[in-house]
């Protein structure tokens, strides 16, 4: 097919990175940041970023990619329909797809569709973007996404170096993420707040403390409106690791080295299926 026009909504580090990636296919990609610090680092880039509004920077395009934080997407999507042609693919990839997580009202919900890549960084701005941040990577789209939006996307992910397109409704969309990702996020805040809290300096620390806590360097605003998307479902991750914890600190208190040795086989022989995967 022949490449679309391409404008990437949001300059950080999942809009940044789509556009450098994009642009560097000689594509052509527009930018649109409510960030000048932003625009300009895109600019630098090689990346059109000469709108002045989000309806100036849609207008004209085959497919707009909404690349903000969650709490903003309505907001952007609704400006985006008011100016984008009736043809135009709108996608949004916020960590949460579901309406009611999103308020978004039916007429938005009805036009833009959700499009997760399931990649990212604890940093944010462009500053964090790179252009091989999808290589390998999942994307989770809507699946009443219709061919006119499918197509594309198939198209935009690939071409970036995404593996795999998967598509599942909205709200199982959401609740995966929050086992695969909101819990992940809760738990390393919990250990580098435990590590904070024993006054450990993080200069003193190995790879497997840094690593284990690289999530908590995440900014709070970024999370905020995701935490809320399945309350219930995220309550029931964290009683679930809350008693995996409660497992191993019996089995410690008690020398129960055969339990601890079974909860040590099952993660390390997930940990290696998901090596595999990579």
């Amino acid at each position: 097919m022949t490449p679309p026009r391409v404008v990437v909504i949001g300059l950080g580090c999942i809009g940044g990175s789509l556009a450098r990636a994009l642009a560097g296919q000689a594509v052509d990609v527009r930018g649109w940041s409510k960030s000048e610090g932003d625009r300009d680092q895109a600019l630098s880039h090689g990346i059109d970023v000469k709108a002045t509004s989000v309806e100036s920077a849609v207008s004209g395009a085959d497919v707009v990619v909404i690349a903000v934080p969650a709490q903003a997407i309505a907001e952007v999507a609704a400006a985006a329909i008011r100016r984008a042609p009736a043809t135009t693919a709108i996608v949004h990839c916020g960590g949460v797809q579901s309406r009611g997580a999103l308020q978004l009202d039916e007429e938005t919900f009805a036009r833009v569709i959700g499009a997760h890549p399931l990649a990212g960084s604890h940093e944010s701005g462009f500053g964090a973007s790179r252009a091989n941040l999808f290589e390998g990577c999942t994307v989770s789209i809507e699946s009443r996404a219709p061919t006119e939006i499918r197509e594309p996307m198939q198209w935009m992910w690939t071409s970036v170096g995404a593996a795999q397109l998967e598509y599942r409704a909205a709200g199982e969309h959401d609740v995966m993420m929050a086992w695969v990702s909101h819990l992940p996020q809760l738990a390393a805040t919990a250990l580098a707040s435990t590590f904070a809290a024993q006054h450990i300096d993080p200069q003193s620390i190995g790879p497997g403390a840094r690593d284990s806590t690289r999530l908590a360097a995440s900014s709070f605003d970024q999370w905020s409106a995701l935490l809320g998307a399945e309350p219930a479902v995220l309550g029931a991750a964290l009683r679930g690791l809350e008693s995996n914890l409660a497992r191993i600190r019996s089995a410690l208190a008690s020398d129960d080295h055969r339990e601890l040795k079974t909860m040590w086989e099952s993660a390390q022989r997930w940990r290696r299926a998901a090596e595999r995967r990579a």
